[in-house]
């Protein structure tokens, strides 16, 4: 019988799974963990993209991703803040509803029309590679997926180390869609 696999070689091939949002090897768990990001992202997608804000990485933790609305606001708060998205403040005599007021926000973000979007679609052990690899493996997915799904009007790059991915996106010819602040890559406070 040719072609045909012993029983072991097919359960060990099946539980190994090809990540299309960091292109590597995945658990079932991480493919879960990608579904549930990708769930609490097109949530707050807006129909039409003005601007595709691209950081590197979502964080480690699910209970803190962008979109969740997270628990650790740091990164959050430095996004909506630069965007000038404000807090919402409760009435006087009430108590503010933190996940209440982060969805507000994550609301108004959508309502914008802007989109936080990442290189890696899950986050990065920095054990693993540099920076710059970590770009140019993943640079072709992104430019695919800003070309047949985001369909962005404006790109804005996020921290200096996406600096050379502003290099690539100019390649393809979405390149009159990056918004560069002094030839390098925007910081949030940029916007």
């Amino acid at each position: 019988m040719q072609g045909v696999q012993p029983v072991g070689a097919m359960a060990s091939s099946s539980n190994t799974l090809l990540c299309d949002g960091c292109c590597q090897p995945a658990s079932p768990e991480h493919i879960a963990q990608r579904l549930r990001r990708l769930e609490l992202s097109t949530r707050f997608r807006p129909v039409h993209i003005g601007v595709l804000f691209i950081a590197l990485a979502p964080v480690p933790r699910p209970e803190d991703d962008f979109y969740g609305p997270p628990e650790s606001k740091e990164f959050f708060n430095h996004l909506l803040d630069a965007v000038q998205i404000p807090v919402n403040s409760s009435q006087p005599g009430q108590e503010s509803d933190a996940a209440a007021s982060a969805s507000a926000r994550l609301l108004e973000f959508q309502r914008r029309g802007y989109y936080l979007a990442y290189l890696s679609e899950c986050p990065i052990t920095w054990a693993e590679e540099p920076v710059a690899t970590t770009i140019s493996r993943l640079a072709p997915t992104l430019v695919r997926r800003i070309r047949l799904n985001y369909k962005p009007k404006q790109i804005a790059t996020q921290g200096p180390e996406l600096a050379p991915l502003a290099e690539v996106l100019n390649g393809p010819g979405i390149g009159s869609i990056v918004r560069l602040d002094q030839g390098t890559a925007l910081s949030a406070h940029g916007i």
